[in-house]
Protein backbone atom coordinates (compact mmCIF):
# COMPACT_ATOMS: atom_id res chain seq x y z
CA UNK A 1 0.00 0.00 0.00
CA UNK A 2 1.48 3.33 -1.09
CA UNK A 3 1.05 5.96 1.62
CA UNK A 4 0.18 9.47 0.45
CA UNK A 5 1.14 12.17 2.95
CA UNK A 6 -1.64 14.58 3.85
CA UNK A 7 -0.88 18.14 4.98
CA UNK A 8 -0.98 18.88 8.70
CA UNK A 9 -3.21 21.76 9.75
CA UNK A 10 -2.45 23.48 13.07
CA UNK A 11 -4.95 25.93 14.56
CA UNK A 12 -3.47 28.28 17.15
CA UNK A 13 -4.32 31.51 18.92
CA UNK A 14 -2.77 32.89 22.11
CA UNK A 15 -1.04 30.03 23.95
CA UNK A 16 2.69 30.23 23.17
CA UNK A 17 3.86 27.59 25.66
CA UNK A 18 1.30 25.06 24.43
CA UNK A 19 2.03 25.84 20.79
CA UNK A 20 5.76 25.38 21.34
CA UNK A 21 5.24 21.93 22.88
CA UNK A 22 2.87 20.88 20.10
CA UNK A 23 5.35 21.90 17.39
CA UNK A 24 8.31 20.27 19.15
CA UNK A 25 6.41 16.98 19.40
CA UNK A 26 5.28 17.26 15.78
CA UNK A 27 8.87 17.74 14.64
CA UNK A 28 9.78 14.44 16.35
CA UNK A 29 7.27 12.56 14.19
CA UNK A 30 8.68 9.99 11.79
CA UNK A 31 7.14 11.68 8.73
CA UNK A 32 7.43 15.34 9.73
CA UNK A 33 10.43 16.07 7.51
CA UNK A 34 8.43 14.91 4.49
CA UNK A 35 5.18 16.64 5.45
CA UNK A 36 3.64 20.03 4.71
CA UNK A 37 2.44 22.08 7.70
CA UNK A 38 -0.22 24.79 7.39
CA UNK A 39 -0.67 27.05 10.43
CA UNK A 40 -3.78 29.15 11.04
CA UNK A 41 -3.51 31.68 13.87
CA UNK A 42 -6.60 33.61 14.92
CA UNK A 43 -6.47 37.38 15.42
CA UNK A 44 -7.07 39.51 18.52
CA UNK A 45 -10.51 40.29 19.89
CA UNK A 46 -11.57 43.97 19.86
CA UNK A 47 -11.11 44.26 23.63
CA UNK A 48 -7.82 42.32 23.77
CA UNK A 49 -5.47 43.44 26.52
CA UNK A 50 -1.83 44.25 25.92
CA UNK A 51 -0.92 40.91 27.50
CA UNK A 52 -3.22 39.02 25.13
CA UNK A 53 -1.83 40.91 22.13
CA UNK A 54 1.67 39.97 23.24
CA UNK A 55 0.68 36.29 23.56
CA UNK A 56 -0.76 36.25 20.05
CA UNK A 57 2.37 37.87 18.64
CA UNK A 58 4.58 35.39 20.52
CA UNK A 59 2.64 32.47 19.01
CA UNK A 60 3.22 33.89 15.53
CA UNK A 61 6.93 34.25 16.21
CA UNK A 62 7.15 30.67 17.47
CA UNK A 63 5.50 29.10 14.43
CA UNK A 64 7.82 31.04 12.12
CA UNK A 65 11.10 30.71 13.97
CA UNK A 66 11.94 27.14 12.90
CA UNK A 67 11.22 24.75 10.06
CA UNK A 68 8.98 22.43 12.05
CA UNK A 69 8.17 20.20 9.06
CA UNK A 70 9.42 19.69 5.52
CA UNK A 71 7.58 22.84 4.45
CA UNK A 72 5.45 25.35 6.33
CA UNK A 73 2.93 28.02 5.38
CA UNK A 74 1.23 30.54 7.65
CA UNK A 75 -2.16 32.24 7.74
CA UNK A 76 -2.47 35.02 10.34
CA UNK A 77 -5.93 36.53 10.84
CA UNK A 78 -6.14 40.30 11.33
CA UNK A 79 -9.10 40.03 13.69
CA UNK A 80 -10.67 37.35 15.83
CA UNK A 81 -13.11 35.01 14.09
CA UNK A 82 -13.39 32.42 16.87
CA UNK A 83 -12.51 28.74 17.17
CA UNK A 84 -15.49 27.47 15.18
CA UNK A 85 -15.08 29.81 12.22
CA UNK A 86 -11.29 29.44 12.22
CA UNK A 87 -11.56 25.68 11.78
CA UNK A 88 -14.46 25.70 9.31
CA UNK A 89 -12.96 28.43 7.12
CA UNK A 90 -9.43 27.10 7.42
CA UNK A 91 -10.29 23.53 6.46
CA UNK A 92 -12.58 24.66 3.66
CA UNK A 93 -9.64 26.62 2.22
CA UNK A 94 -7.27 23.66 2.65
CA UNK A 95 -9.71 21.29 0.94
CA UNK A 96 -9.80 23.56 -2.08
CA UNK A 97 -6.20 22.40 -2.63
CA UNK A 98 -5.84 18.99 -0.96
CA UNK A 99 -7.82 15.74 -0.89
CA UNK A 100 -7.24 14.99 2.81
CA UNK A 101 -5.86 16.69 5.92
CA UNK A 102 -4.60 15.93 9.42
CA UNK A 103 -5.82 18.45 11.98
CA UNK A 104 -4.24 19.57 15.25
CA UNK A 105 -5.03 22.33 17.72
CA UNK A 106 -2.52 24.14 19.88
CA UNK A 107 -2.89 21.83 22.88
CA UNK A 108 -2.48 18.44 21.18
CA UNK A 109 0.90 16.78 21.69
CA UNK A 110 1.58 13.83 19.40
CA UNK A 111 3.45 10.54 19.60
CA UNK A 112 6.32 10.04 17.09
CA UNK A 113 4.14 7.59 15.13
CA UNK A 114 1.09 9.89 14.97
CA UNK A 115 1.61 11.00 11.36
CA UNK A 116 2.35 7.43 10.30
CA UNK A 117 -0.93 6.19 11.79
CA UNK A 118 -3.01 9.04 10.42
CA UNK A 119 -1.59 8.86 6.89
CA UNK A 120 -1.91 5.10 6.81
CA UNK A 121 -5.56 5.28 7.86
CA UNK A 122 -6.31 8.08 5.39
CA UNK A 123 -4.90 5.92 2.60
CA UNK A 124 -6.42 2.66 3.82
CA UNK A 125 -9.96 4.03 4.34
CA UNK A 126 -10.01 6.57 1.52
CA UNK A 127 -12.56 4.57 -0.51
CA UNK A 128 -14.60 3.46 2.50
CA UNK A 129 -17.55 5.83 2.23
CA UNK A 130 -18.78 4.67 5.64
CA UNK A 131 -15.66 6.09 7.32
CA UNK A 132 -16.07 9.82 7.93
CA UNK A 133 -12.97 10.57 10.00
CA UNK A 134 -9.87 9.19 11.71
CA UNK A 135 -9.15 10.00 15.35
CA UNK A 136 -5.70 10.07 16.88
CA UNK A 137 -7.03 9.80 20.40
CA UNK A 138 -8.88 7.04 22.22
CA UNK A 139 -10.72 6.92 25.55
CA UNK A 140 -8.97 6.77 28.95
CA UNK A 141 -8.02 3.21 29.91
CA UNK A 142 -9.60 3.53 33.35
CA UNK A 143 -12.97 4.16 31.68
CA UNK A 144 -12.90 2.07 28.51
CA UNK A 145 -11.61 -1.38 27.53
CA UNK A 146 -11.79 -3.28 24.28
CA UNK A 147 -12.93 -6.93 24.49
CA UNK A 148 -10.06 -9.32 25.26
CA UNK A 149 -10.64 -11.26 22.03
CA UNK A 150 -10.65 -8.13 19.84
CA UNK A 151 -7.60 -8.48 17.58
CA UNK A 152 -7.40 -5.09 15.84
CA UNK A 153 -5.48 -1.99 16.90
CA UNK A 154 -8.32 0.34 15.93
CA UNK A 155 -12.09 0.14 16.27
CA UNK A 156 -15.32 1.59 14.91
CA UNK A 157 -16.96 4.49 16.73
CA UNK A 158 -20.31 6.20 16.23
CA UNK A 159 -18.73 9.42 17.47
CA UNK A 160 -15.77 11.48 16.39
CA UNK A 161 -12.95 12.28 18.84
CA UNK A 162 -11.18 15.41 17.66
CA UNK A 163 -8.00 15.66 19.74
CA UNK A 164 -5.83 15.17 16.67
CA UNK A 165 -7.91 13.85 13.78
CA UNK A 166 -8.17 13.62 10.01
CA UNK A 167 -10.72 13.56 7.24
CA UNK A 168 -11.10 13.82 3.47
CA UNK A 169 -12.29 16.58 1.16
CA UNK A 170 -15.30 14.62 -0.08
CA UNK A 171 -16.49 13.95 3.50
CA UNK A 172 -15.97 17.58 4.51
CA UNK A 173 -18.09 18.77 1.58
CA UNK A 174 -21.05 16.74 2.88
CA UNK A 175 -21.31 18.68 6.14
CA UNK A 176 -24.24 21.07 6.68
CA UNK A 177 -22.86 23.86 8.86
CA UNK A 178 -26.23 25.51 9.37
CA UNK A 179 -28.29 24.80 12.48
CA UNK A 180 -31.53 24.24 10.59
CA UNK A 181 -31.59 20.50 11.30
CA UNK A 182 -31.74 20.79 15.10
CA UNK A 183 -35.48 21.48 15.46
CA UNK A 184 -36.32 18.59 13.16
CA UNK A 185 -34.02 16.29 15.12
CA UNK A 186 -35.44 17.31 18.50
CA UNK A 187 -38.99 16.73 17.27
CA UNK A 188 -38.17 13.10 16.48
CA UNK A 189 -37.59 11.06 19.68
CA UNK A 190 -36.55 7.95 17.75
CA UNK A 191 -33.92 9.90 15.83
CA UNK A 192 -32.66 11.52 19.04
CA UNK A 193 -32.32 8.08 20.62
CA UNK A 194 -30.41 6.77 17.60
CA UNK A 195 -28.10 9.80 17.55
CA UNK A 196 -27.48 9.51 21.30
CA UNK A 197 -25.96 6.05 20.86
CA UNK A 198 -22.70 8.00 20.67
CA UNK A 199 -23.31 9.54 24.10
CA UNK A 200 -26.00 11.19 26.20
CA UNK A 201 -24.16 14.51 25.93
CA UNK A 202 -24.59 14.87 22.15
CA UNK A 203 -28.10 16.35 22.21
CA UNK A 204 -27.26 18.85 25.02
CA UNK A 205 -24.21 19.98 23.06
CA UNK A 206 -26.35 20.61 19.98
CA UNK A 207 -28.68 22.71 22.15
CA UNK A 208 -25.71 24.68 23.46
CA UNK A 209 -24.69 25.29 19.85
CA UNK A 210 -28.17 26.40 18.81
CA UNK A 211 -28.70 28.70 21.80
CA UNK A 212 -25.31 30.40 21.48
CA UNK A 213 -23.65 28.94 24.57
CA UNK A 214 -21.00 27.18 22.50
CA UNK A 215 -18.62 28.22 19.75
CA UNK A 216 -17.70 24.61 18.94
CA UNK A 217 -17.77 22.94 15.52
CA UNK A 218 -17.23 19.26 16.31
CA UNK A 219 -20.75 18.50 17.52
CA UNK A 220 -22.07 19.30 14.04
CA UNK A 221 -19.37 17.15 12.50
CA UNK A 222 -20.51 14.22 14.63
CA UNK A 223 -24.16 14.86 13.73
CA UNK A 224 -23.37 14.95 10.02
CA UNK A 225 -21.41 11.73 10.43
CA UNK A 226 -24.58 10.21 11.94
CA UNK A 227 -26.69 11.69 9.16
CA UNK A 228 -24.45 10.09 6.52
CA UNK A 229 -24.69 6.66 8.25
CA UNK A 230 -20.95 6.90 8.81
CA UNK A 231 -18.43 6.12 11.57
CA UNK A 232 -15.02 7.14 12.86
CA UNK A 233 -11.89 5.04 13.27
CA UNK A 234 -10.46 5.21 16.80
CA UNK A 235 -7.06 3.75 17.83
CA UNK A 236 -6.64 1.14 20.55
CA UNK A 237 -3.96 3.31 22.17
CA UNK A 238 -3.81 7.07 21.90
CA UNK A 239 -1.40 8.83 19.54
CA UNK A 240 -2.18 12.21 21.13
CA UNK A 241 -2.22 13.79 24.56
CA UNK A 242 -4.18 16.92 25.44
CA UNK A 243 -2.17 19.46 27.43
CA UNK A 244 -4.94 22.07 27.49
CA UNK A 245 -6.56 21.01 30.76
CA UNK A 246 -5.12 24.02 32.59
CA UNK A 247 -8.10 26.24 31.86
CA UNK A 248 -6.34 28.20 29.12
CA UNK A 249 -8.42 26.92 26.19
CA UNK A 250 -11.77 28.07 24.80
CA UNK A 251 -13.47 24.68 25.02
CA UNK A 252 -11.24 22.88 27.51
CA UNK A 253 -11.82 23.95 31.13
CA UNK A 254 -9.46 22.92 33.88
CA UNK A 255 -10.15 19.25 34.52
CA UNK A 256 -7.12 17.62 36.06
CA UNK A 257 -5.60 14.54 34.44
CA UNK A 258 -8.69 13.17 32.72
CA UNK A 259 -7.36 13.40 29.18
CA UNK A 260 -3.74 12.34 29.69
CA UNK A 261 -2.38 9.31 27.86
CA UNK A 262 0.85 7.31 27.82
CA UNK A 263 2.03 7.95 24.25
CA UNK A 264 4.70 5.25 24.53
CA UNK A 265 1.89 2.72 23.97
CA UNK A 266 1.11 4.08 20.49
CA UNK A 267 1.47 1.31 17.91
CA UNK A 268 3.73 2.07 14.94
CA UNK A 269 2.28 -0.59 12.64
CA UNK A 270 -1.35 -1.10 13.69
CA UNK A 271 -3.59 -3.92 12.50
CA UNK A 272 -6.58 -2.11 10.98
CA UNK A 273 -10.09 -3.59 10.61
CA UNK A 274 -10.92 -4.18 6.95
CA UNK A 275 -14.65 -4.63 7.51
CA UNK A 276 -16.66 -1.72 8.90
CA UNK A 277 -19.10 -3.16 11.41
CA UNK A 278 -20.59 -2.22 14.77
CA UNK A 279 -19.33 -4.47 17.55
CA UNK A 280 -22.10 -4.15 20.15
CA UNK A 281 -19.62 -4.80 22.99
CA UNK A 282 -17.46 -1.88 21.90
CA UNK A 283 -20.40 0.43 21.18
CA UNK A 284 -21.81 -0.30 24.65
CA UNK A 285 -18.47 0.25 26.38
CA UNK A 286 -17.94 3.49 24.45
CA UNK A 287 -21.46 4.72 25.25
CA UNK A 288 -20.93 3.84 28.91
CA UNK A 289 -18.21 6.51 29.11
CA UNK A 290 -20.64 9.19 27.94
CA UNK A 291 -23.89 8.01 29.56
CA UNK A 292 -25.71 10.48 31.81
CA UNK A 293 -25.99 8.18 34.83
CA UNK A 294 -23.65 9.35 37.57
CA UNK A 295 -21.84 7.40 40.27
CA UNK A 296 -22.22 8.35 43.96
CA UNK A 297 -19.32 10.36 45.37
CA UNK A 298 -18.14 7.47 47.54
CA UNK A 299 -17.84 5.20 44.48
CA UNK A 300 -15.90 7.91 42.64
CA UNK A 301 -13.49 8.17 45.58
CA UNK A 302 -12.90 4.40 45.65
CA UNK A 303 -12.33 4.40 41.87
CA UNK A 304 -9.79 7.21 42.23
CA UNK A 305 -7.93 5.27 44.95
CA UNK A 306 -7.88 2.21 42.66
CA UNK A 307 -6.34 4.27 39.84
CA UNK A 308 -3.72 5.79 42.16
CA UNK A 309 -2.76 2.24 43.16
CA UNK A 310 -2.51 1.21 39.51
CA UNK A 311 -5.68 -0.88 39.47
CA UNK A 312 -8.82 -0.64 37.32
CA UNK A 313 -11.98 1.11 38.48
CA UNK A 314 -13.93 -1.04 40.92
CA UNK A 315 -17.30 0.50 40.04
CA UNK A 316 -18.34 0.71 36.39
CA UNK A 317 -21.72 1.81 35.07
CA UNK A 318 -23.02 -0.92 32.79
CA UNK A 319 -25.63 1.01 30.85
CA UNK A 320 -26.23 -0.52 27.43
CA UNK A 321 -27.75 0.59 24.18
CA UNK A 322 -27.58 -2.95 22.81
CA UNK A 323 -29.27 -5.61 24.92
Amino acid sequence: MTIHLAPIILFSFNRPLHTQKVLEALRQNELSASSHLIVFTDGPKPDASSEQLEQIETVRQIVQKEKWCGSVEYHFADKNIGCRNSIIQGLTEVFSRFEAAIILEDDIVTAPSFLTFMNRCLTFYKDYEAVFSISGRTLPEEKFHLPEDYSYDAFISLRQLNSGWATWKDRWKKIDWSLSFIDELLANPAMCKAYSRGGDDLIPMLLDQKEGRSDAWDIQFTYNQFRQHAVSIIPRYSYTDNIGGDGSGTHHPKDGDQLHFDLSKAISNPHLPEVIYEDDRIINAFYNVYCAKKRPVWKKMINRICRVLGAKNLFIIKKKIYA
